[in-house]
């Protein structure tokens, strides 16, 4: 199929496809086809001979490269088959592996899941506790994203540099990365090498949700396309990931920073009905530090769908009431997969999860790190890594001191002064112990552990070599045990061990497999075609679309949630009105299929109590307080959905 098959020259779509501008900026609503427009320029740009290495498609998901490479070939594109989407994250891992590099930053890019960084909290407590020492991973992590240091104005805020040069020192030894240091190393390379073959590896770079990218993941575009084209899509309404220090001032200013460049608009929303469409133009219109006022319009064909909004008397009867919902939806004969549940946190994520197992409706949960909330499952997840890389340091050091409350800082002390003196791996210097070669006075709990874990790894190393992949995780995770059922689900897919007649087998080595695990793990990512009920934050439903969303506890202190009170009420504003936009992104997830029997349906539920427990457990600050009640006010956003919305009705 030609790229501008169906494509009505003179319309957005059509600009954004065979636009030649070395430098574009498309502002993308929600639901208007922005992907659609990116395929099709990828498509002219492979169909006039451009070689697939040369194109960079930047996605905000795994998932959503996927789906651009399954679309392109669907299309029958010349080459299409070639062509290597990605996000931003999964190319600075890339990079940072290749040899050349390793050789120039010193670091080994093996990311820590947020379980393994337990012990690392032990061995740094003289920096403080748990708490703090998450703050101060917090600043480093910010002064990155935000390139403090590179400007003379900004101020270094909460930073404590003897601690990150002890941080340093202990991933470095462990040879290990924290996730928030990938990309801060991506630049640091691309910066400082002037001359790098990664500066002029491609032509033409894409990049999705522009706005969602923090300063210095940008600056790294930038480096990227010092000789390419680069078409940015994004849109400052969607933009909701300040935790991650996003930077939607780079797409706003992006035209004053280009000259030149083109500027277009995809308004259409092709996606959401009409009702939908109107109280999500409403709601953001509301908004006190909008910088426009663009408004989504209505398509025709989509009708005016279904909306209500639910109170329910407590929080359990919400749950009861979320479910009878998705019971009622599947006997209409909506599929599960069209079903999303958005729950910002996750306690109450989970009650709703685990009443609908208990009804046996298909459901997947999909927080971040969901798969390794309990111990024995971290263990096992942990036990693979070291049955794959003996000289994972990040694992074998968790594996070591998980049975202590002090995570035998001091024996595992000297076993690391013994390491940095000759130069040995860990598990050398524990086996010549272990042996009795070397003595290495109060470290026998540690030497103990040491035997447990050698000796359990070698037996999964003997399980994988004799009956391969799908014998070793049915031996860690075996079938019927609900607390690894998820991590068991995602192990089968990524090793293609399934019913699915279209599953690939899983061919690289175990170490391979173990690091897509990890990767997959740490940042969780939601197929576009499920069979399931999917329950999981707003913020991860960006980029998805289902026949009905459900939006849980639409109250105060969860949307919006509640800010700190150390703020100025400049930054209050600015947290209240992201929660703003999130509540935007999460309505407007609902897709219009009337001729496929689906009008396209909104529910929005809350309760007006809760228990105390729950609503500390789940950072929420109510109202009051009533005999170990928390009482509940509804959400602020719903008074700004406008005349569209319907009245609110008692469940």
């Amino acid at each position: 199929m030609p790229w501008d098959d169906g494509l009505e020259a003179g319309t957005p779509a059509y600009e954004i496809a065979s636009s030649t501008n070395p430098r574009i900026r498309v502002v993308a609503g929600p639901g208007t086809g922005k992907s659609f427009a990116m395929k099709r320029r990828v498509a002219r740009l492979l169909e006039e001979g451009v070689e697939p290495s040369a194109i960079l498609p930047v996605t905000f998901t795994r998932v959503a490269a996927e789906d651009l490479h399954r679309e392109l070939i669907s299309m029958d594109t010349e080459n299409a088959e070639h062509l290597e989407g990605t996000t931003l994250h999964s190319l600075a891992l890339k990079i940072l592996s290749r040899n050349h590099v390793l050789e120039v930053t010193g670091r080994h890019p093996r990311p820590l899941n947020d379980f393994e960084l337990e012990p690392l909290f032990a061995d740094l407590s003289a920096h403080g506790g748990k708490r703090s020492i998450r703050k101060k991973l917090n600043a480093y992590h910010a002064a990155w994203a935000r390139l403090q240091g590179d400007d003379p104005a900004d101020v270094e805020e909460h930073r404590d540099l003897a601690f990150e040069t002890d941080l340093i020192a202990w991933l470095e030894f462990h040879r290990g990365m924290l996730i928030g240091e990938v990309i801060p190393y991506l630049y640091s390379y691309l910066r400082n090498h002037p001359h790098c073959p990664e500066r002029t590896e491609f032509q033409h770079i894409l990049v999705d949700e522009f706005q969602d990218l923090n300063k210095v993941e940008q600056e790294i575009i930038r480096y990227l396309s010092t000789d390419a084209s680069m078409c940015v899509v994004g849109d400052d309404d969607q933009s909701i990931y300040s935790f991650k220090f996003a930077h939607p001032e780079g797409i706003i200013d992006w035209c004053n920073q280009n000259q030149g460049s083109a500027d277009l608009a995809l308004i259409d929303c092709r996606r959401c009905p009409h009702t939908v469409v109107r109280i999500a133009n409403h709601l953001i219109s509301r908004s006190p530090t909008r910088t426009h006022n663009r408004q989504l319009s209505e398509f025709a064909a989509n009708g005016q769908g279904e909306v209500r909004i639910v109170q329910f008397q407590h929080l359990e009867n919400e749950v009861q009431g979320i479910c009878n919902i998705v019971e009622h939806l599947m006997g209409e004969g909506t599929h599960p997969g069209e079903i999303i549940v958005l729950a910002q946190r996750r306690k109450i994520g989970n009650y709703i999860y685990e009443e609908l197992a208990r009804r046996g409706i298909p459901a997947k949960s999909y927080y971040q790190e969901a798969e390794l909330e309990d111990e024995e499952t971290q263990k096992r997840f942990a036990l693979l890594k070291l049955a794959a890389e003996s000289d994972d340091r990040v694992a074998l050091r968790w594996l070591l001191g998980k049975d202590s409350s002090t995570w035998y800082k001091g024996g595992y002390e000297r076993i690391r002064n013994r390491c940095e003196q000759t130069g040995l791996e860990p598990w050398s210097v524990l086996q010549a112990v272990s042996d009795g070669d070397v003595q290495l006075p109060h470290t026998g709990p540690i030497v103990a552990m040491f035997e447990t874990v050698r000796d359990r790894t070698a037996e999964l190393g003997q399980i994988f070599d004799a009956d391969g992949l799908g014998a070793l995780i049915e031996e860690l995770f075996p079938d019927g045990d609900d607390r690894w059922r998820d991590i068991r689900q995602l192990a089968l897919q990524i090793g293609g061990i399934d019913d699915d007649d279209d599953a690939v087998p899983f061919e690289g080595a175990l170490s391979e497999f173990v690091g897509e695990l990890s990767y997959a793990i740490a940042q969780p990512e939601i197929p576009s075609e499920i069979q399931d009920v999917r329950i999981m934050s707003l913020h991860k439903s960006k980029g998805l679309s289902a026949a009905a969303t459900i939006v849980a506890s639409c109250v105060e202190g969860v949307l919006p949630k509640r800010p700190d009170d150390d703020l100025t009420p400049n930054q209050k504003l600015a947290e209240i009105e992201e929660q703003r936009r999130l509540f935007f992104v999460g309505v407007s997830r609902v897709k219009a299929r009337p001729n496929e029997g689906e009008p396209g349906r909104l529910y929005l539920t809350f309760s007006a109590r809760m228990s105390a427990a729950d609503a500390r457990q789940s950072g929420i600050q109510p109202a009051s307080f009533d005999y170990g009640e928390a009482v509940l006010q509804a959400s602020r956003f719903l008074d700004d959905l406008g005349p569209s919305a319907p009245a609110r009705e008692a469940g």
